[in-house]
């Protein structure tokens, strides 16, 4: 499954601006931290047995370089699914998918507005150069609307199927899990 969910993300950012190779080489050192974490920390047959417990376990390595596979097809979803697409588009789409929640205490309006506005503030430090160095003297100056708003589209059949899809998929690999 995840080497399709691999392909299809590829197969969707192929026409973007934004190369998928440059999101997954800066988050590289994550990516290494996670598989030498999982090499070294999983027990299992060494993979040079002249070095004995210095060396990472075979089982740990598959373990981490699945691991890293997962976290590599997330970034690139979520690439597809959050900044290809506008900002507009995005909440409303945020905010019809959490409205059915709003029986549990949790208002949409108030969590689409919260995204909306990090939203606005991370294309923001994106436009700037140094970012990071401006983030740290606390001198960073983000111009956020006075006023966002979410305009809903009709929600067409692929837009309840899909998610309710995925929301059985986790659901039933969950109840397995346990």
């Amino acid at each position: 499954m995840l080497p399709i969910l691999l392909l299809i993300a590829i197969g969707a950012l192929v026409g973007q601006r934004r190369s998928p190779l440059r999101l997954i080489s800066r988050t590289r050192w994550l990516l290494l931290i996670l598989f030498f974490g999982y090499a070294y920390g999983f027990p299992g047959e060494s993979v040079w047995p002249p070095l004995g417990n210095l060396a990472p376990s075979w089982e740990g390595a598959q373990h981490g370089a699945e691991q890293a596979a997962r976290l590599i097809v997330l970034l690139l979803w979520l690439d597809v699914l959050v900044l290809c697409l506008p900002a507009e588009q995005l909440l409303s789409g945020l905010y019809q998918l959490i409205r059915p929640f709003s029986g549990l205490g949790i208002d949409p309006a108030r969590v689409a507005l919260r995204l909306g506005l990090t939203l606005r503030a991370i294309e923001s430090m994106e436009r700037g150069q140094g970012n990071l160095k401006r983030l740290m003297k606390l001198d960073f100056q983000v111009a956020l609307p006075e006023r966002v708003e979410i305009t809903l589209c009709r929600l067409h059949w692929i837009d309840v199927v899909v998610p309710g899809l995925l929301f059985a998929a986790l659901l039933s690999q969950w109840l397995n899990l346990i």
